[in-house]
């Protein structure tokens, strides 16, 4: 009798782990399922299984603390995560913690198949992350994979307030598919919808909701207000806030895409002065940190010239040698030439194809730390860039506070 290969799923909705069998069913494949971590965990005290397959939104422990608890008491049992709330973060984090895949719900079946063909085959390669690195990874504190107030303008408040921080309704709140008057366009409940007959011409038509594209003019014009924290561009990170200590409020809200602004040349000169004498004052106090990241040799890649400079601009305030490279031979003209603590690589650029640079950076200098940065970040690549090595990934636009934050993770895992 052919023994058949064990797979454990665990997902806290019990209609996904009866689809994944149903999926599944047809190759020799035998398939339990848990409706939690702490279930699972009973469960591989008792038996062995060749793959899990583990969803990462769960009430109690969630997927990527039972990902790295699993990887340190059954490092060769294998490991696929599925999620219906993807992202670049936890897809990266899933892979650096050796997960061999990573696929976004809803999927189809050939979508799940194939991934744990792979991984059952020995094609897909898990990663080797420090010991380091996955003991500084935060997995623990995942943020609440829905904000209410968007659930209830797509439902309604009610239905809203019957939601766990998992996403299941509680208390046996319908689906909101089989409430009365949900219309499919707009995804929600619909009055307009019930006086009209139970149809939605305008949104058939456009195939969008004529009410949710009226609130999102009426919230993009209430929205037209200045506010700094938002005025930052896909090539950041230009800082509204520390243009504004310079000087002075009143330039930095007249100041439109192009920079052009007027106020006293006196008043700028006195904006300047007290900037200036606050800088030495923080300097001073962060001698620590200066001393530390003078050692710290960063090479920045883009091949867009203003991106660098910002960057640069950011990262020296916190004592951080930065070198800049804006091709792929003065990339690697500079990795031949000098072992860098870190590289931030920019994914998309002339003459470079798919991830040919990260290739040749972890070829060369295999103890870089690289964080990508990219304006067209998807799954996919930060899947791919994590299984390479990198140990960041950064989508833009970002901050000056998220591109030193993961400057400093970085630094700390390659001390």
């Amino acid at each position: 009798m052919e023994t058949k290969t064990k797979i454990l799923v665990v997902d806290d909705e019990e209609k996904i782990c009866k689809n994944v069998e149903k999926i599944l069913s047809k190759e020799n494949y035998e398939i339990s399922y848990a409706l939690s971590a702490d279930e699972a965990l009973e469960k591989m005290a008792k038996e062995s299984y060749a793959l899990l397959i583990s969803d990462i939104v769960m009430p109690g422990m969630n997927g990527l603390e039972f990902l790295k608890l699993v990887k340190n008491q059954w490092p060769l049992t294998k490991v696929v995560m599925i999620t219906a709330y993807a992202s670049t973060d936890t897809a990266v984090k899933a892979i650096r913690l050796g997960a061999l895949d990573y696929v976004p719900k809803p999927f189809t079946p050939d979508e799940l198949r194939l991934p744990v063909e792979l991984a059952l085959a020995g094609e897909l390669a898990e990663v080797a992350a420090t010991e380091q690195e996955i003991e500084a990874m935060n997995v623990i504190d995942i943020d609440s994979p829905f904000d209410k107030d968007e659930v209830a303008r797509y439902t309604d408040e009610d239905y809203a307030k019957t939601l766990s921080r998992s996403d299941i309704p509680v208390g046996g709140a319908p689906r909101p598919e089989l409430l009365e008057n949900y219309c499919e366009v707009g995804a929600m409940v619909c009055e307009i919808f019930a006086k009209v007959g139970g149809t939605c011409k305008g949104g058939i038509k456009t195939g969008k909701c004529p009410q949710i594209e009226a609130r999102k003019k009426k919230a993009a014009k209430e929205q037209q207000t200045f506010d700094p924290s938002k005025l930052i561009g896909i090539d950041m990170p230009f800082d509204y806030e520390e243009v504004a200590a310079i000087t002075g409020p009143e330039y930095v809200q007249y100041v439109e895409r192009d920079g052009y602004a007027f106020l006293p040349y006196e008043e700028l000169k006195k904006n300047a002065a007290r900037f200036l004498a606050e800088e030495r004052e923080s300097v001073e106090a962060a001698a620590e940190v200066i001393e530390i990241a003078a050692l710290a040799e960063v090479l920045v890649v883009d091949d867009e010239v203003a991106v660098n400079n910002n960057i640069r601009k950011v990262l020296a305030k916190k004592g951080y040698h930065v070198d800049q490279a804006i091709t792929k031979d003065e990339a690697l003209q500079k990795i031949e030439l000098k072992a860098y603590k870190l590289v931030l690589l920019d994914l998309k650029m002339p003459g470079v194809k798919g991830l040919e640079l990260l290739q040749a950076i972890r070829e060369k200098r295999p103890e870089t730390m690289v964080i990508i940065i990219t304006g067209y970040a998807s799954i996919r690549t930060a899947k791919e860039t994590a299984r390479l090595g990198a140990v960041a990934y950064l989508p833009k636009p970002f901050t000056p506070n998220e591109i030193r934050e993961v400057t400093e993770k970085a630094f700390k895992l390659a001390a």
